[in-house]
């Protein structure tokens, strides 16, 4: 299809398919399903650490973490599990490991169908 003015109009424009408002934006707000909240990188300090992070909306059976070793070649064993009050949120890492770069990812639980 090809439109034939610059304008919008004409043949092969969706101008005139398009429903709502022409200033209507939709953003991320608006997406359903599963949605990525925090997705970053954490260095431990110990073999247990903890990461404060601004509160999250909903209860805490919305999200999933998961945190896994930064180091493909020599990959070790870590876990991370989520806490949540009325002002924060709190991450707690668990490695054998001092120092060690743990990416870590929180998401929102959906369906996106």
């Amino acid at each position: 299809m090809v439109a034939t003015t610059v304008t919008g109009r004409g043949l092969g424009s969706a101008d005139g398919k398009n429903k709502g408002s022409e200033h209507m934006t939709l953003g991320v707000g608006h997406l359903i399903g599963p949605r990525v909240m925090v997705a970053d990188v954490h260095e431990m300090d110990g073999s247990s650490d903890t990461l404060k992070l601004p509160v999250l909306s909903g209860a805490i059976t919305d999200y999933i973490i998961t945190a896994t070793d930064a180091d493909t070649t020599a990959a070790t064993a870590v876990a991370a599990s989520l806490a949540m009050d009325a002002t924060s949120t709190t991450v707690t890492f668990f490695a054998a490991a001092d120092g060690l770069d743990i990416n870590y990812t929180i998401v929102k639980k959906g369906m996106a169908l």
